[in-house]
């Protein structure tokens, strides 16, 4: 195996060595730079990682339910488990995602763009932003579809599920919400990524931002509520940024020309 894997790791090296140079120092700090800094990035990136993780941190430090395992390393067996099984219903859903709104949308987006820097006339313009609108609601349809689906298969299924693994049918209700919040959350990825494409870090700032605030405040009432409610708290705040995300982009894509003539 370890033959296996030098000889692979030489084949593949040498063609990256071949195509990028070495630079000429080691570390390079340009990225500091001023004019290279964005800083509403790294929020956007701070503020979507603490809206994903904020309930598990909660459930974590929530003495109820709350378990040490090693020093300040917590975890919620209640919690946890039914989080991860949620997440492996999502990988069609991203396949999806790749597929249409990577690729598909990408295609127009570029026509579309180059139409306008390249002075093309406006019909054909329109038409461009036509088809982009048509591969972002294909692109979403199509997700909503393939995580529909994984969440009937999850409801079908879930008992079998939780047998194989040998895991208490107790937890299968929070498993079926969990399910439901993942698939909402591929969702929501896919809006934010038409935004980062439109050059919207504005509006991605606002909904990461409204999606931690959320989530922090109904988990929260789902913690002081009880265990029937525990998982709704992500579901919710996911559903309701992902609902604003969409008014907000429908309206953003019914005015694209417009806006983008008038910021050039």
């Amino acid at each position: 195996v370890t033959d296996s894997t030098a000889s692979h790791t030489e084949i593949l090296t040498l063609p990256v060595v071949k195509e990028f140079h070495p630079a000429r120092r080691l570390i390079s700090f340009d990225f500091l730079h001023p004019d290279k800094l964005y800083p509403s990035l790294m929020a956007v990136g701070l503020l979507y990682n603490l809206g994903i993780w904020a309930d598990k941190f909660m459930f974590w430090f929530f003495p109820p339910t709350s378990q040490p395992i090693i020093g300040h390393l917590r975890a919620s067996l209640i919690y946890d488990l039914p989080v991860f099984l949620s997440y492996l219903s999502i990988i069609p859903g991203m396949a999806v995602f790749l597929v249409r709104i990577e690729t598909d949308f990408v295609e127009y987006y570029d026509k579309f763009y180059d139409a306008v820097r390249g002075g093309g006339s406006l019909e054909y313009i329109e038409a461009m932003r036509d088809e982009m609108v048509y591969a972002i609601q294909q692109g979403l349809g199509e997700i909503a579809k393939i995580q529909t689906l994984a969440v009937l298969v999850t409801f079908v299924a879930g008992p079998w599920l939780l047998d194989t693994l040998g895991i208490s049918r107790l937890y299968l209700p929070l498993l079926h919400v969990q399910v439901v919040g993942a698939g909402l959350q591929v969702g929501l990825m896919a809006v934010l990524n038409v935004f980062f494409y439109l050059d919207q870090r504005r509006t991605v700032l606002l909904l990461c931002a409204m999606f931690v605030l959320l989530n922090v405040a109904l988990t929260g009432l789902t913690l002081a509520f009880g265990a029937a409610l525990y998982g709704y708290g992500f579901a919710l705040a996911t559903l309701l940024t992902l609902a604003t995300g969409l008014l907000l982009l429908s309206r953003r894509l019914h005015r694209l020309e417009y806006q983008t003539f008038m910021l050039q």
